[in-house]
């Protein structure tokens, strides 16, 4: 528990002045958790077998489309250079599965999820810290998804009687995972308030807005959590990776807030349209 506490005050030290600072700082250390992430999913996906070559590719790759689809979201750049690099990396990934010996269908597709789940969740991260008022955007997102996780354990160890999903995390229990999300919504309006957080993109922070929003934040990063619990159990594998002492990898951490952030970024791009 120790180790655990000194890690995690670590990080927040680490990565709180990064979300603050913003910009290409911010870019660079998203980028190097996409890489440190892909690599994690490289690992449990080909344990004893991880070819160099392969890993690469799929770090170039992961590398490439982060910044691509940043520039896109931005507007920076038109989508015809996202289509045209992912279609490129298509047809490498097409010429390893022919002349690498080893390197199956199945591995074929591992490349991709390896390459597609973290760029999407930590680009997502990074476009939401770059619209206006982001730095409170992306307090807001960790805001609920942190607690949702911490009172979701708390109620859950007090008051958890029915089992959520009990072949992946056998601890949690949907006593823990409803009060989670009620303390996520009650806290997080606070912070909504207290900050006076008044839009997220197109998105008025009303108080019922921001009721919806929460949930279906809390609800999405709890599966997300979930997800990447389910993966771990089928490949046997404690953590992703042992990065951080206490608290595993980059995608032991960030596995809840991915998924949530790219669907708050779905969220905010269709009500932009709107």
């Amino acid at each position: 528990m120790k180790t655990r506490v000194i890690t995690g005050a670590l990080l927040l030290a680490f990565f709180i002045p990064m979300f603050v600072i913003g910009g290409w700082v911010l870019d660079v250390v998203l980028i190097l958790c996409t890489l440190v992430a892909t690599w994690e999913f490289s690992r449990m996906f080909n344990k004893e077998k991880n070819n160099p070559v392969v890993l690469g590719f799929q770090l170039l790759f992961s590398a490439g489309l982060f910044l691509a689809i940043k520039l896109f979201l931005l507007e920076e750049i038109h989508v015809d250079v996202v289509f045209a690099l992912v279609f490129f990396f298509v047809i490498v990934g097409a010429m390893l599965l022919v002349f690498i010996e080893d390197f199956g269908a199945n591995e074929f597709g591992n490349v991709f999820v390896s390459v597609y789940y973290p760029v999407f969740g930590f680009v997502s991260i990074a476009f939401l810290r770059a619209l206006p008022d982001g730095l409170l955007i992306v307090g807001f997102l960790f805001m609920v998804t942190a607690m949702t996780d911490t009172f979701a354990y708390i109620f859950g160890v007090r008051f958890g009687k029915h089992r959520l999903a009990v072949k992946i995390r056998p601890k949690k229990s949907i006593e823990g995972s409803v009060y989670g999300t009620l303390s996520a919504i009650v806290l997080t309006i606070g912070y909504v308030l207290v900050t006076d957080l008044q839009a997220i993109g197109s998105i008025e922070m009303t108080i019922l807005v921001s009721v919806i929003l929460i949930l279906v934040i809390s609800v999405v990063g709890q599966i997300g959590d979930l997800s990447a619990s389910k993966m771990k159990r089928d490949y046997e594998i404690k953590d992703y990776s042992n990065l951080f002492p206490g608290h595993g990898g980059i995608m032991d951490r960030f596995d809840s807030v991915m998924l949530a952030a790219m669907v708050l970024l779905f969220i905010v791009m269709v009500v932009d349209v709107l």
